[in-house]
């Protein structure tokens, strides 16, 4: 599967060379300055605390306490995890450092991860409203994601569905018993609008990066452009490259390329925003977890 993802990733490289030469791109990327990217990386670095605040509460609601410094850094952690795995799925491999109920931690993982494509996808809507242009492939792609988002979120919600796939295959029965008790009392409580409000706290630090990153690569693009950057990350981890790369590039570039900014910019500009917001924090939040060391024997109850 990775080796199938690395070939799609240098085919969409490969497309987009075709499309511009390499000196135009690194034309692009000498604009951005260095504080800029720090400056990036420290907007990211405080919204992460709205993506881990939103799985503290989830973790609550199924009966599990992190504390919030434990809550950010296996957020970070998971994050990088997710880098390399098709759909950031690598992502829910936070829970093995949680000591707790493994049901409990993933359904809170699970739904952590749903709740944050759901306010992507609802963050996209401006952008096919307002650009007329983007309502081609763009918008096909993003329709098709939003269906199988809704035909996932009624599969994962339906005790029925759990138990007709124990049926099917008779070693899940436990695991699906397990996962309708735990996420069926998170769904009873409600993911509730603290949740989705958090996880809109992180969007307005990477907008903010954004912007940062815009004002350096391209300084006279339309405003309306960011109005389209949900649909970098939601379509760029579909899980058909890998970590998105090249994919995320494409559809930057393609987005670039509606506003007369220039494909390149486009391509460099979703790259740097990968950096400077997911692999850089996500790298700090690795390095932390390593510092940290391996728990001590008298500390396995505590997060």
């Amino acid at each position: 599967m990775l080796v199938l993802q690395l070939a799609v990733s240098i085919t969409l490289l490969a497309l987009l060379l075709r499309r511009f030469p390499l000196e135009e791109a690194a034309g692009a990327l000498a604009h951005l300055k260095p504080v800029t990217v720090a400056a990036g990386v420290a907007l990211s670095l405080i919204g992460y605390w709205g993506r881990a605040r939103r799985w503290s509460i989830l973790l609550q609601r199924c009966g599990v306490s992190l504390s919030a410094v434990s809550s950010y850094r296996l957020t970070l952690v998971g994050t990088f995890y997710g880098i390399v795995t098709p759909g950031r799925v690598g992502e829910l491999a936070r829970v093995l450092h949680v000591p707790a109920p493994r049901a409990a931690t993933l359904s809170a993982a699970v739904w952590d991860r749903i709740a944050d494509v759901v306010l992507l996808e609802l963050m996209c809507l401006p952008a096919f409203a307002l650009v007329p242009a983007w309502r081609g492939v763009l918008l096909l792609a993003y329709l098709a994601l939003v269906a199988v988002t809704i035909a996932g979120v009624a599969c994962l919600a339906s005790p029925r569905t759990m138990a007709f796939a124990a049926r099917l295959v008779p070693p899940l029965s436990r695991p699906a018993a397990r996962w309708s008790e735990t996420s069926g009392q998170l769904l009873r409580s409600g993911i509730g609008l603290a949740s989705f409000g958090w996880g809109a706290f992180f969007y307005v630090f990477m907008l903010a990066t954004a912007w940062l990153l815009l004002k350096d690569l391209s300084p006279l693009a339309s405003p309306l452009l960011l109005s389209g950057l949900p649909v970098i990350p939601l379509l760029g981890n579909l899980p058909v490259a890998l970590g998105g790369l090249g994919l995320r590039e494409q559809v930057s570039a393609a987005l670039f390329t509606r506003f007369g900014a220039g494909a390149a910019t486009g391509a460099v500009f979703g790259l740097s925003l990968f950096v400077v917001i997911t692999l850089l924090p996500s790298l700090l939040g690795f390095a932390a977890s390593l510092l940290r060391g391996p728990r001590p024997a008298g500390d396995a109850g505590r997060p």
